[in-house]
């Protein structure tokens, strides 16, 4: 493997990601995507890893840069990752557990196994060089309608029927693995269906995705439109950026869990969300949705039932329509400061051994704080379920991603504004911030920790027994925690603009 730049190269559109770049380059240069992601270090056999597409580490960044005469800065604007840096899924410590880029890969909450599509926009970038350009957000399974052109995304190739730009799914309904590009060693124009019937080594269908598909979707209505805006928002937001959930300032890592947990609410308790909103309209198409996962499992995965359903159970629907319904719902709800009285019935009504209240359980403790007392008060969370201890043990969430070496001991003014807005003593409270930041990428003890940092253990025992009645007092561990992930997000950001930091890593 050489890193000889390709004769002729494109230029990156932006939205665009790695995917739909690597398609109108392979176009352009006539040769079949799996080439030309052997000749960018991407695979080395007939699979075109999915992983890629989430995020990319600095080598391969730096070789595929070197390879189609980009900057590392770009290559990495292609990914998931840099596009949406505010989407909690899509962060390695989401929930708490660490998750590689496989497994988000296959996460239906990190993104569609397919790609939606919008067929004007398709039409409208049709004459760029190497072809038309898939938008980065299509991918994501809460971006379901195209703002510019005022209509519900497509996701079905109107000749084969099949989701669009996937892999397929099997003759037993289950899908196959993901890839970057699905059918990659044929050559296709970017706007053409990809999808391969049968075993999969069937022709790619090629039919025209740029083209009317004759499907009377109705319109977005004002409700879907608010909906979609306040998820790209948040999703798109930085570090320091926070949205409004059941009345209060949150964080997008804390806003988006409001999100999973109230779509969990919504289909486990359904049809009681339809009855107090049924004037946002569409409210069938959630039925139809809840109705397809209530069958049966052999329903489910049977070549004659509905195999994508498999995919979409406990994620946000694969089909545009209630997917915009349902997060409209969500929306409404969240937007609400009063939405707590709206879920608690809908929380109330779930079976304690239902998969809503087991997936409640497991990311209650990430939500916003009304989210956890909703919970807690309602599906009856154990006390250690719904909050961390006043002296919670702090884990290595951000090994990989945080720099210790970027980590001073007095912590910089402008990281420290999610903590100045907490009511607590505000020097020890700073520096027990920086001993944290240090546990959160190494994982080290707590006495450790201030060691690496320099911080005597006369000053570690000041911090701790100044900080521990704070933390005790209801609410305050919770927002100490949602404060520490903001501020090491901050911390991130610093590095990677800090050449030094860069090569640190």
């Amino acid at each position: 493997m050489t890193n000889t730049p390709l004769p002729r190269s494109l230029d990156p559109v932006t939205n665009e990601l790695l995917p739909g770049y690597l398609l109108r380059l392979a176009h352009r240069l006539a040769l079949p995507p799996l080439d030309l992601g052997h000749l960018c270090g991407l695979t080395t056999g007939p699979i075109f890893p999915a992983r890629h597409l989430v995020r990319l580490d600095a080598a391969q960044a730096q070789e595929i840069a070197d390879i189609c005469r980009l900057h590392p800065a770009e290559v990495h604007a292609l990914t998931l990752a840099g596009q949406a840096p505010g989407y909690t899924p899509l962060r390695i410590d989401y929930l708490g557990r660490h998750q590689s880029s496989v497994t988000m890969a296959n996460d239906g909450w990190v993104l569609t196994a397919f790609s939606r599509y919008c067929p004007d926009c398709l039409t409208d970038t049709a004459q760029l060089p190497g072809g038309p350009v898939w938008q980065g957000a299509w991918r994501l399974p809460h971006t379901f309608l195209c703002e510019r052109h005022n209509r519900l995304l497509a996701w079905q190739c109107p000749a084969c029927h099949a989701p669009a730009f996937s892999n397929g799914y099997r003759s037993d309904g289950r899908w196959r693995p993901t890839q970057l590009i699905p059918a990659p060693g044929q050559r296709l124009n970017p706007a053409r269906c990809r999808h391969r019937a049968g075993s999969g080594r069937a022709s790619a269908c090629g039919q025209p995705l740029d083209q009317p598909t004759g499907e009377h979707l109705p319109r977005p209505t004002p409700a879907m439109t608010h909906a979609h805006r306040r998820l790209a928002e948040a999703a798109t937001a930085g570090a320091d950026h926070e949205v409004t959930s059941l009345g209060q300032r949150v964080s997008a890592q804390s806003f988006f869990n409001d999100v999973r947990a109230t779509v969990s609410a919504i289909r486990g308790s359904w049809p009681l969300a339809c009855e107090v909103f049924a004037e946002l309209g569409s409210m069938d198409a959630v039925t139809a949705h809840v109705d397809a996962l209530r069958r049966p499992h052999p329903e489910r995965t049977t070549a004659l039932g509905d195999g994508r359903v498999a995919r979409t159970f406990g994620h946000p629907p694969a089909d545009p329509l209630p997917a915009a319904a349902l997060m409209a719902l969500t929306v409404a709800i969240l937007d609400n400061p009063n939405g707590h009285h709206t879920l608690a019935p809908l929380l109330s009504a779930l079976p304690s051994t239902s998969t809503a209240h087991i997936r409640l359980r497991q990311h209650a403790t990430h939500c916003s704080p009304t989210m956890t007392a909703v919970l807690r008060g309602v599906v009856r969370l154990p006390q250690k379920a719904v909050g961390k201890p006043a002296l919670f043990p702090q884990p290595a969430t951000h090994r990989g991603r945080l720099d210790p070496r970027t980590i001073p001991a007095v912590l910089p003014e402008h990281w420290t504004t999610p903590l100045d807005e907490l009511d607590a003593p505000r020097r020890q409270l700073r520096r027990d911030a920086a001993i944290r930041l240090v546990q959160m990428a190494t994982g080290r003890s707590r006495r450790s920790a201030a060691l690496y940092l320099g911080i005597p253990l006369g000053s570690l025992h000041s911090a701790t027994v100044t900080i521990r009645p704070w933390q005790k007092e209801p609410g305050n561990a919770v927002a100490y925690q949602n404060a520490l992930h903001r501020v090491a997000e901050i911390a991130i950001a610093d590095g990677e603009g800090d050449p030094r930091g860069a090569s640190a890593r």
